[in-house]
């Protein structure tokens, strides 16, 4: 839902710049130029969502592969004075319920946020014991303001601008009228004579601030007064513009509100979305039934990846078809599980424990250790305990905790653990449960081909095809030095536009990928849009100094 993300004063980025997201955005660039800045912005929004925090140092998402250092590091060149900005426009085509009905004439709606610091007017540095909040707060819809608050002292936001123009808000307006009122329709005219009340009442909306967004929008002056029910506001012939007026009063900062709790609830569930993997995946402790997974690189540095192919054998089915497979990746391993205690040791152990007890219940003592334990023992008990081992036999994620994941190398027939293999099956394995065992997810990775032959890079590019586009539904953010995973997306689209996609290829059009370019230049970085054709090739000749180091070595 997410098709744009914008930043500017964050880290490499001075100038505000518009970042298309489509379900494949894969971002070149040279070192240093500021790609990983990129998914760092939503790191932090996603941790300013869970902990309430802006001035942020590290995020539960990124572990310790993000390090954002504070406010005063990841604002552009250090200037504290600067403010961020970070927004996301939204396409409204899968709204549904109220907030479809709110914001029905718009295609999509664009959130733009400030994050700054209260600074003294005299010596322009940070006020002691200051923080960075929310400066300005921006709706946008088609590329035209809706709204726009701005921080007041007290945590306290006051409306600033709400053209009355704007289509959206027109209609809103004609619709809260025609509803709520006893009049039939709107006119122009009417529309016209309560522009001088819509003004009165902007003046008068405030908002109270969580982390990021405005946790609602209230007149202030007329906030006690009771909702009318069951009956609508009587529009008379001789006082028409007046009673309007006050319906308008009433019930704009009430849909209002509305429209900002539904907007932010769809913005934070799709910042929620987010998951990272960092540059460099570590291995997992030798015993993956044992592991700690409460380390802070679990998720960021893909160990929890080896667990799920532990635990989940659909996606150890998928890993395994990828790996294996001598069209995809091609490697000589085989994930398999290895049962450290067996279904077939419990129900031995049962039936020596039953017969024993049998046997006990025959002697003089068995009165008195019933006594003791304070409660009679008898078949049932056998029952449940039988009933338990018939679940585990069922669901092997029920016994889990007793499997380890093990390698089986088919070259030379040998079983191996996930620490003595290479270690570019140990950087591409979290990269493929990633793929896989996700669906609906914004997976951000940085550098997914690290560690790995060319030619796997290019397998890749297949992989990110058919997570996102043949079912899981993913979106991907890729950091990425790879010709050869981009060249392996070109040439898929070529192949859907020329219908010479291989048997078991998912299709995949130039409207499905973003290519974008992190420029770097004196007054900050820029993000430079590569659009591809049908044929897959470039619209627009490559940045000089990238790719060009191929042809330089070959000619």
């Amino acid at each position: 839902m997410i098709h744009a993300i914008h930043l500017g004063n964050f880290k490499a980025f001075a100038e505000t710049q518009h970042i298309p997201v489509k379900p494949i955005t894969l971002i070149f660039g040279p070192n240093s130029a500021g790609k990983s800045s990129i998914i760092h912005s939503l790191a932090l929004t996603h941790e300013a969502l869970r902990t309430g925090e802006l001035d942020l140092f590290r995020t539960n998402l990124g572990g310790s592969s993000i390090d954002l250092g504070g406010f005063k590091q990841y604002i552009h060149r250090r200037q504290i004075s600067r403010r961020m900005e970070w927004g996301v426009t939204l396409g409204t085509g899968k709204f549904t319920g109220r907030l479809k009905e709110l914001l029905e004439p718009a295609a999509d709606i664009t959130l733009l946020i400030t994050i700054g610091m209260p600074l003294n007017p005299k010596t322009d540095e940070p006020e002691p014991g200051t923080v960075p909040h929310i400066i300005t707060y921006e709706l946008h819809s088609n590329n035209t303001l809706l709204l726009r608050m701005s921080r007041r002292p007290g945590n306290r936001m006051a409306l600033d601008q709400l053209p009355y123009n704007h289509p959206v808000l027109q209609r809103l307006i004609r619709a809260m009228l025609e509803g709520f009122t006893t009049t039939g329709s709107v006119s122009e005219k009417d529309l016209v004579s309560l522009e001088q009340p819509m003004a009165e009442i902007i003046a008068g909306l405030r908002s109270t601030m969580d982390t990021l967004f405005p946790k609602s929008i209230k007149d202030e002056e007329r906030e006690e007064e009771s909702v009318r029910q069951l009956h609508l506001f009587p529009v008379s012939r001789g006082n028409r513009q007046e009673d309007l007026a006050n319906a308008l009063r009433f019930f704009l900062p009430r849909t209002l509100d509305e429209l900002i709790k539904e907007l932010n609830q769809v913005i934070s569930a799709e910042i929620n979305r987010l998951q990272y993997l960092g540059p460099l995946r570590s291995y997992p402790s030798r015993h993956l039934a044992f592991a700690e997974h409460d380390d802070i690189n679990w998720y960021a540095g893909g160990g929890y990846a080896w667990d799920v192919v532990r635990r989940n054998k659909d996606v150890r089915d998928k890993v395994n078809d990828w790996l294996r497979d001598a069209k995809k990746l091609s490697t000589p391993y085989e994930l398999s599980i290895k049962n450290l205690l067996t279904i077939e040791d419990l129900e031995a152990d049962y039936e020596t424990l039953v017969s024993g007890v049998e046997a006990a219940m025959d002697s003089d003592d068995w009165t008195d250790f019933e006594k003791t334990v304070g409660e009679a023992v008898s078949g049932d008990h056998f029952g449940e305990l039988y009933g338990i081992l018939n679940r585990l036999k069922k669901s092997e994620s029920n016994y889990a905790a007793f499997q380890e994941l093990v390698l089986f190398d088919r070259r030379t027939e040998t079983q191996v653990s996930h620490r003595d293999v290479g270690i570019g099956v140990s950087q591409v394995l979290p990269v493929l449960v990633s793929a896989f065992a996700e669906h609906e997810k914004i997976i951000a990775i940085e550098q997914p081909e690290i560690h790995l032959h060319p030619a796997l890079q290019a397998e890749l590019g297949d992989v990110f095809i058919e997570s996102a586009l043949a079912g899981n539904n993913n979106t991907f953010l890729l950091e990425t030095h790879s010709e050869h995973l981009i060249l392996r997306i070109l040439r898929r689209i070529r192949e859907t536009a020329e219908g010479e996609l291989e048997a078991g290829a998912t299709p995949i059009t130039p409207e499905q990928v973003a290519v974008l370019y992190v420029q770097p230049g004196k007054k900050g970085s820029e993000i430079l849009h590569m659009p591809v054709n049908e044929e897959g090739e470039f619209k627009r000749p490559w940045p000089q100094g990238f790719f060009a180091e191929r042809a330089r070595e070959l000619f």
